[in-house]
């Protein structure tokens, strides 16, 4: 098929000037998407149900795997002072294996913690009596934990 070449020529000029703007207009998106613009570890969206219970079906043989190969993820506090995640590369590399995204899970491994301790301290651990490595958790994501309370202690505790 024949294109004469004034078209030709339009479209790239067309062409030259969108994809420098698409991949701006992508740029962009990518900055104000939760995850991507997120300033701390637990700037990500709150966790659902089906993810609360992918992570108790996933998490006893992710804990057996820590005891074998020796690692020790925990919760820290990043130097921007807000609560954070530790852990190795193997790790992530086992969480990748289990399909997971090693930031999700941690980041749910952490305020699922935070929620339990809500439930059994209840406002003992408000204000300055909350730990720095302790993340806020919200309400909803408190219900679903305090719905899952036996399935997940099970799965923390080994049971």
């Amino acid at each position: 098929m024949f294109m004469p070449a004034f078209r030709l020529a339009a479209l790239r000029r067309a062409f030259g000037l969108t994809a420098p703007l698409a991949c701006i207009c992508l740029v962009l998106l990518l900055l104000t998407a939760p995850e991507a613009r997120a300033a701390g570890f637990y700037e990500q969206p709150p966790f659902d149900n089906a993810e609360l219970t992918r992570f108790i079906d996933d998490f006893p043989r992710f804990r057996d795997w820590v005891k074998r190969a020796g690692e020790a993820p925990h919760p820290s506090v990043g130097a921007d002072g807000l609560p954070g995640f530790e852990y190795s590369a193997p790790a992530a590399a086992e969480l990748e294996r289990m399909g997971w995204k090693p930031e999700r899970f941690f980041f749910i491994m952490g305020r699922s913690a935070a929620a339990l301790a809500d439930i059994e301290e209840g406002d003992a651990l408000a204000g300055a009596n909350r730990p720095a490595d302790m993340p806020q958790v919200t309400p909803a994501e408190t219900e679903l934990v305090r719905r899952q309370l036996a399935s997940l202690l099970r799965a923390v505790m080994g049971e």
